[in-house]
């Protein structure tokens, strides 16, 4: 009797330590899900502020921008290769682009999940002083639990079409 009684007991720790363990991988992989789906959301807003959002056949993004004047910590005026004045700004938890050569003339281009903070920031670097740099910083971040997950990316573009 007292072997099926350490049996059942080893069982007992056994079965509570494999939910443990499940519990615990399942938090780990679920926070690292989340950190992955920001990583590659600020990842995709990056490349659609520098690439540009398409317009008919054609992208203008900040890359082939032929002059830009930053115009809030959050948002910058740039004009294109085809000289309309395009604009990057934060609204809220949503980045919003502007353009007079489409129609609507405002597309969101990303909204941040529910209950997440996103951060976007543009500046020109100390140094370049030929006004053809531009920095950009794309962070979003999310409480899980009681666990801040966040996805940020920083670099700096230069523009291409800037006149000589």
């Amino acid at each position: 009797m007292a072997e099926l009684a350490i049996a059942a007991a080893l069982s007992a720790v056994l079965f509570a330590s494999s939910i443990g363990s499940y519990l615990f991988v399942k938090t780990a992989l679920y926070n690292k899900f989340i950190e992955y789906n920001l990583t590659r959301d600020v990842n995709m807003i990056l490349k659609r502020v520098t690439a540009g959002v398409k317009e008919g056949s054609l992208f203008h993004g900040l890359r082939s921008a032929s002059s830009f004047t930053i115009t809030g910590v959050s948002a910058i005026n740039y004009v294109g290769s085809d000289n309309n004045t395009r604009q990057y700004y934060l609204n809220g938890n949503s980045l919003v682009y502007s353009s007079p050569a489409q129609w609507p003339n405002q597309k969101t281009v990303y909204t941040a999940p529910a209950g997440s903070t996103f951060t976007v920031r543009f500046w020109e670097p100390a140094g370049y002083s030929d006004h053809e740099t531009v920095g950009i910083y794309i962070g979003v971040s999310q409480t899980v639990g009681s666990r801040t997950v966040s996805g940020a990316v920083s670099t700096y573009v230069n523009t291409r079409n800037m006149p000589k």
